[in-house]
C-alpha cells in the first residue's frame, strides 16, 4: 500500500535526508565558488516564508563563522525597494520554484545587471527559467504545509558556510558540526519520541487553542516564527512568532490564561533570560511550555538531545512540525474556509503552472 505523503511522512523522512543532504559534498561547491570568484562579502538572501524562515535558522551561525553580515529580505519589497553593494552576494530562494514575489525578485536582479542565482526544491519549476543559476538543495515536497524542506535549508546554508571558507583557504574546525550530521537521525528519533509523550500530556491544552506565541532568539528565533507559520497554516488560529526579548515589549501585554506559549532556548548566554521569561509567562498561564535541552523539574518543560547550540535550529523545527500536523488533523483543520476560494479567484502568490 502506498504511504500517503503528509506532513508528518516528511518529518519522519527528514531524519534520514538530512544525513544524505550532509554527505553530498558537492552539493554547495557551486554557490561556494560563485561567492570566492565574485569576491562577495556581505550576504542578502532573498526569501519568505518558511524559506525565510529556514534562512533565518542559518543566519548566526554564518554570521558568527563567516564574519560578515547575513541579511534575509523578502522577495515582494526586495523587488519593489532593492538595495545592493557590488560585493553583496545574493541569492533567491523558493522551495516550490513557482511563487511569484521570488521570480520577480530574480527578474529585478537580471534588470541590475546582477548575476541571477536561486535556491529551489524542484529544478524543472518555473524559476529555472528566471535565473542564471539553479541549485537544488532538497527534493519535492508535494505536502504544501513544508517541513522538510525548512530543515534541509538551514543545513544547506550551513553548509555552505563551511564550503566558503573551504574555498578561502580558511582552517575552521567543523567536527563538531560533522558528529552532528552522522548522528541527526538518531537524535531526532529519540526525540520524536519525546514530542509524543508531551504532546500526549497537554493534548487538552493544545486541542482547544485560541491564541499561540512563539519567542525565541539568535538560532530560535526562525524556529519560533516557522512555529508560529505551521500552527496559523494548519490549526487556524491565531498564531505570532517574536525574538525573545520583543515577545515582552508589548505582545505580552496581551496574556490571559487563554493564551500558549512556547519559548525556545537558544543554548547560550541567553539561556538564562530565555528561562525567566518562561516562568514569568507561566504565572499568567497554565498554557506555557519551554524547549530546551536541559532537564527542569517542571512538566512544561520539554527537554530534547541537542549537542550543539549552533545546531538548535536542525532539532527543535520537528516539534513544532509535529506538533501542528497531528493537533490539525485531529481537529480537521487541514482544510481551508470554502470562501478562500474567493481570496484566490482575485490574488494568488503562485504562477499559473503550479499545481496546489
Amino acid at each position: 500500500m502506498e504511504q500517503l505523503e503528509t506532513m508528518e511522512y516528511y518529518i519522519l523522512q527528514t531524519q534520514d535526508i538530512l544525513n544524505a543532504v550532509y554527505k553530498d559534498k558537492e552539493q554547495t561547491d557551486k554557490l561556494a565558488q560563485v561567492y570566492v570568484d565574485e569576491n562577495y562579502k556581505n550576504i542578502k538572501i532573498v526569501a519568505s516564508g518558511s524559506s525565510g524562515n529556514g534562512a533565518l535558522c542559518a543566519k548566526y551561525i554564518m554570521e558568527k563563522y563567516l564574519r560578515v553580515d547575513v541579511t534575509i529580505i523578502s522577495p515582494y519589497t526586495f523587488a519593489y525597494y532593492p538595495r545592493l553593494s557590488e560585493d553583496d552576494f545574493v541569492f533567491v530562494i523558493s522551495q516550490s520554484g513557482y511563487s511569484k514575489n521570488a521570480l520577480d525578485a530574480l527578474d529585478v536582479l537580471k534588470k541590475l545587471n546582477r548575476k541571477t542565482i536561486a535556491l529551489t526544491g524542484d529544478l524543472n519549476s518555473d524559476i529555472k527559467n528566471h535565473a542564471d543559476v539553479v541549485i537544488g538543495y532538497v527534493d519535492e515536497e508535494k505536502e504544501g504545509f513544508v517541513t522538510k524542506g525548512v530543515t534541509t535549508l538551514a543545513l544547506f546554508l550551513m553548509k555552505l558556510t563551511f564550503a566558503i571558507l573551504k574555498k578561502q583557504g580558511k582552517e575552521v574546525d567543523t567536527a563538531w558540526f560533522d558528529d552532528y550530521c552522522e548522528s541527526f537521525a538518531s537524535i531526532q528519533k529519540e526525540n520524536f519520541v519525546r514530542e509524543e509523550a508531551f504532546l500526549e500530556k497537554f493534548r487538552k491544552n493544545l486541542l482547544s487553542m485560541e491564541h499561540m506565541y512563539a519567542a525565541g532568539c539568535g538560532p530560535a528565533e526562525g524556529v519560533a516564527k516557522e512555529a508560529a507559520l505551521k500552527i496559523g497554516e494548519t490549526v487556524k488560529i491565531v498564531s505570532c512568532g517574536y525574538e525573545l526579548e520583543e515577545y515582552i515589549h508589548g505582545p505580552n501585554l496581551q496574556l490571559s490564561p487563554k493564551h500558549n506559549v512556547f519559548i525556545i532556548d537558544a543554548q547560550d548566554e541567553t539561556s538564562n533570560r530565555s528561562y525567566q521569561i518562561f516562568r514569568a509567562s507561566r504565572a499568567v498561564s497554565d498554557r506555557v511550555y519551554y524547549i530546551t535541552d536541559k532537564e527542569y523539574e517542571d512538566d512544561h518543560v520539554l527537554t530534547l538531545l541537542n549537542p550543539c547550540a549552533d545546531t538548535v535550529a536542525l532539532t527543535y523545527l520537528q516539534v513544532f512540525q509535529l506538533f501542528a500536523y497531528r493537533i490539525s488533523k485531529e481537529l480537521g483543520t487541514i482544510k481551508k474556509h470554502p470562501l478562500y476560494e474567493e481570496f484566490k479567484k482575485i490574488v494568488n502568490s503562485k504562477t499559473i503552472t503550479y499545481e496546489d
